[in-house]
C-alpha cells in the first residue's frame, strides 16, 4: 500500500524488452534506494512495481503485458520523468489516501489552466467519481474539485507540482487513474445487489 505522497521524481534510464515482458530502469537519489530492497513495491507514477534489482542509483522492475496495456508505462520513453513512492512500513505517516497502486486504467489531461487541472476517464470510471472524493493521478493523492460525467477536475498547489512530474505534463498527456478502493468497492457491491432484485 501507498499514501499517494510522492517521494521523489525519477528518471527512465533504461528499456528492454524481453521475452514476455520489459525490463525498465529507472534512476533515483541513493536515500531513496537505500530503504527499497529487492523483491520490494515501488509506485512508479502510480503503478505498483516489485523491484528484482538495483545497481547504484538505477532500480530494474520487471513489467508484463496486462500492466503494460492498462497504464501510461506502455508509451514510456528513455528520459521520462516519473513520480516514487516507496511501499508505506507500519508506523508511516498517511499523508494522502490509501493508494494499492493497482491503476484503473488512464486519463487524459483536457485543460491546465492555473492550479485547475481538468481529465476526461473512460466512461466505466464515472460511477466512482464524485465531488470531494479521492483520486490518484499518477500516483499522486488528490481532491476532487468537480465532477460532469467522464470529465473531473483537480487543484495543484504549487508544491505538488514542483514535487511531482504533474509539472511536466501538459494538455493531451496521458496519466494513470486509480479511484478510491472504498468507493469502488461500495459501488461495485451495490451494482451487484441491484442486479440480484
Amino acid at each position: 500500500m501507498f499514501s499517494g505522497i510522492i517521494q521523489e521524481v525519477g528518471t527512465i534510464c533504461f528499456l528492454q524488452p524481453q521475452e514476455g515482458h520489459v525490463v525498465l530502469g529507472i534512476q533515483g537519489t541513493l536515500k531513496f534506494l537505500d530503504r527499497v530492497i529487492e523483491g520490494g513495491s515501488v509506485a512508479v507514477d502510480g503503478v505498483c512495481l516489485t523491484m528484482t534489482r538495483k545497481e547504484r542509483s538505477i532500480m530494474f522492475f520487471d513489467v508484463i503485458p496486462e500492466t503494460l496495456a492498462c497504464t501510461t508505462l506502455q508509451k514510456c520513453r528513455l528520459g521520462d520523468r516519473v513520480n516514487l513512492e516507496n511501499a508505506l512500513r507500519f508506523g508511516d505517516p498517511v499523508g494522502g489516501h490509501m493508494v494499492s497502486g493497482h491503476v484503473c486504467g488512464t486519463g487524459e489531461i483536457i485543460s491546465i489552466r492555473g492550479h485547475r487541472y481538468e481529465f476526461q476517464v473512460s466512461a466505466y470510471l464515472a460511477p466512482y467519481l464524485f465531488d470531494k472524493g479521492f483520486i490518484a493521478i499518477d500516483g499522486i493523492s488528490l481532491t476532487l474539485a468537480s465532477v460532469k460525467e467522464t470529465e473531473f477536475s483537480v487543484g495543484v498547489i504549487p508544491e505538488t507540482l514542483q514535487r511531482t512530474s504533474l509539472g511536466y505534463k501538459s494538455v493531451n498527456s496521458l496519466v494513470n487513474i486509480e479511484v478510491d478502493m472504498s468507493t469502488k468497492v461500495q459501488v461495485d457491491t451495490l451494482q451487484r445487489l441491484a442486479v440480484c432484485r
